[in-house]
């Protein structure tokens, strides 16, 4: 583990593996853009730097690094989309590799420093992260040790806090062993293997949880160990991914952490697939100190940050440090699903001509027909429909993002609805708006059999009040 140049031929996949990922992160959102963070959609960026400028004065450039203080227009931020997909494909190929894996870094930060609620997820932290520790490990063909030994702690830290918060929340279902049971049904997004596994006997989901325990809490350790036990680490990780994408959309996460995981395999099992490299030339004295400070830096917040998650212990000097760093994302805690959500209320959009008759917005992916199939959108993000899972959680008035889609849908906003599957009244806007609640389940064998029915849902209650526009 301690030798990168055991593994130059992991390195040299995962650099590229990288690419593919960010082609992911950026190329879906070239056609959502507009309608979230254009200038007509729903949180502007332009307004939000506005607010911030007002609220930070010339703080405000340190607290949300972005290129987007230069120009936020609708068409910079799609040039910005287009530029990084590019950008994640020329490092898929191996071009220019520490450059694009800079560029990528720059405006991928842009983008989440602007992304306000749309783009608040811990995977977009979490390659933010990775690609910092890449770049600096990119910068010599005879990779610094100490930048090495940072990437791998951040794999570990990935797993065993996700493992961790799971028992830190004290939460019964992940301590009875029936948090996965619920998992299929109450995740943000399901696919269609999702509503089978959600029919297997209880006994096989408590088995899953207690293998995702072991995998997440003991496995991540064989990080450290000899060759032969970095590959068992390997093989469990991408099992688990795999398992996690074979039953739920999660963007791109399971995605990128199947290609960070292959850092684990060495020279001697990737040497049968791609040739050997040559022995690379060590850098020159200036660069590898230079590269190794950066490195014992990382090294030693992400120890004090694995410190402070496990013993919830702090230190003023620490957190003013961490509070200067944040804003860059060079350093993120981890763990999703602390608190394992056991029921399913849906926010159906209804819309109406004359105030009597209704008739639904109908979303791309998220649940709403209880007759459409359950669909795949991994590696794809659709972010409106996972925004729509959060609402829930908090009421109508707490959701600022909410209010402002369906003014918008009121007025018709083009971009805006191109976000929907299918709008009750097509390209006519309607005059009057609400959200209701619904309590959504799966089907059961027979209800999918007879009448093609996926889900069953009941009326929960009134979300938001009736909305129309002056006219």
């Amino acid at each position: 583990m301690w030798d990168p140049n055991q593994y130059l031929i992991a390195i040299d996949l995962f650099f590229r593996l990288i690419g593919v990922i960010y082609f992911f992160a950026f190329f879906p959102f070239t056609y959502q853009i507009k309608g979230l963070l254009g200038s007509n959609g729903i949180l502007p960026v332009n307004r939000y730097l506005e607010a911030i400028k007002r609220l930070y004065g010339r703080k405000a450039y340190k607290l949300v690094p972005t290129l987007f203080w230069l120009n936020s227009s609708d068409q910079c931020l799609v040039l910005t989309m287009w530029a990084g997909v590019i950008a994640s494909l020329l490092l898929a190929l191996g071009i220019g590799t520490p450059i694009m894996i800079l560029l990528l870094y720059l405006l991928h930060l842009s983008l989440v420093s602007v992304g306000q609620d749309f783009l608040g997820f811990g995977w977009e932290l979490y390659l933010l992260e990775i690609t910092c520790n890449s770049f600096f490990l990119s910068l010599t063909a005879q990779p610094n040790v100490f930048i090495w030994i940072s990437l791998n702690i951040l794999l570990f830290r990935f797993h065993f806090q996700g493992g961790a918060v799971k028992l830190q929340s004290h939460d019964v279902n992940w301590r009875n062993l029936t948090a996965v049971g619920f998992h299929y049904q109450s995740q943000p997004i399901p696919n269609t293997l999702a509503w089978f596994a959600y029919k297997l006997p209880i006994s096989i989901n408590k088995f899953s949880t207690v293998l995702m325990f072991i995998i997440e809490l003991i496995i991540p350790f064989g990080i450290f160990g000899p060759e032969w036990m970095r590959m068992i680490t390997f093989i469990f990780f991408a099992g688990l991914q795999l398992m996690i994408w074979a039953t739920g959309n999660f963007s791109y996460l399971n995605h990128l952490t199947l290609a960070f995981t292959t850092i684990l395999v060495g020279n001697t099992y990737l040497g049968y697939l791609f040739a050997a490299p040559s022995p690379p030339e060590a850098p020159y004295l200036a660069i590898d100190i230079f590269l190794s400070c950066i490195g014992i830096f990382l090294i030693t917040f992400q120890l004090l940050n694995f410190w402070e998650s496990m013993l919830q212990w702090s230190n003023k000097f620490i957190r003013k440090i961490e509070k200067m760093i944040s804003p860059f994302h060079i350093i993120n805690r981890y763990g999703i699903f602390a608190v394992m959500t056991t029921q399913r209320i849906e926010i159906v959009i209804e819309g109406s001509l004359d105030g009597i008759v209704w008739q639904e917005y109908i979303f791309k992916y998220k649940p709403s027909e209880i007759n459409y199939r359950p669909r795949r959108n991994s590696p794809i993000q659709p972010r409106l429909d996972w925004q729509m899972w959060f609402l829930p959680f908090s009421n109508y008035y707490n959701n600022i993002w909410f209010q402002n889609f369906l003014a918008l849908l009121l007025k018709g906003e083009k971009d805006v609805v191109a976000l929907v599957r299918k709008a009750p009244f097509g390209d006519t806007p309607p005059r009057y708006i609400r959200a209701i609640a619904y309590d959504y389940e799966f089907s059961d064998w027979n209800a999918l059999k007879s009448k093609g029915e996926w889900w069953k849902r009941k009326y929960a209650g009134i979300y938001s009040p009736t909305l129309t526009l002056k006219r």
